[in-house]
């Protein structure tokens, strides 16, 4: 459900950052230390579900196939900005993280469904002998693996 308001979503937020920052004193620097703290708590979330550039990334990239948008998400999201680069590094530490239940039956929707396995063979969300993929770096939290998990197996939530 949340993923199908993922636009919107990321609109409202979006409009509150970009408010924050051009009419706040020292809103750019509150942005920065409210994004730390939120990627401490949830992981690398600011990009796909916050930020004002991910929004219009998001609108310009619609159009393309599926596999196109992967490879802009994979390479932007493992670049992109400073506050991508901090809450990254706080992906394999944040309290929230994208989890994996016994009930895994192996299918590899998840891993369809996520650009990082698709780039990177090295992770992946369902594999065991596999770096996982959603404590990756450019993983964005984009919850695209959970929404499409047949059977519930994936899920995200508190440590």
């Amino acid at each position: 459900m949340i993923l199908k308001n993922q636009k919107t979503i990321q609109f409202i937020f979006a409009s509150i950052v970009f408010m924050v920052v051009s009419y706040v004193p020292n809103g750019l620097f509150y942005v920065f230390l409210f994004s730390i703290v939120l990627g401490a708590v949830f992981g690398k979330v600011f990009c796909t579900w916050m930020c004002p550039i991910g929004f219009f990334k998001s609108l310009m990239l619609r159009n393309l196939s599926e596999d196109e948008q992967k490879s802009h998400k994979f390479n932007y999201y493992k670049v992109g900005c400073p506050i991508s680069w901090i809450q990254g590094l706080l992906n394999k530490y944040s309290l929230f993280k994208i989890r994996k239940k016994d009930t895994c039956i192996s299918c590899g929707k998840c891993d369809k469904a996520c650009y990082i396995p698709t780039f990177d063979q090295t992770k992946s969300i369902y594999k065991s002998n596999k770096e996982s993929a959603h404590e990756a770096f450019n993983c964005s939290k984009c919850l695209k693996c959970v929404d499409v998990c047949p059977n519930n197996s994936l899920k995200y939530s508190f440590k």
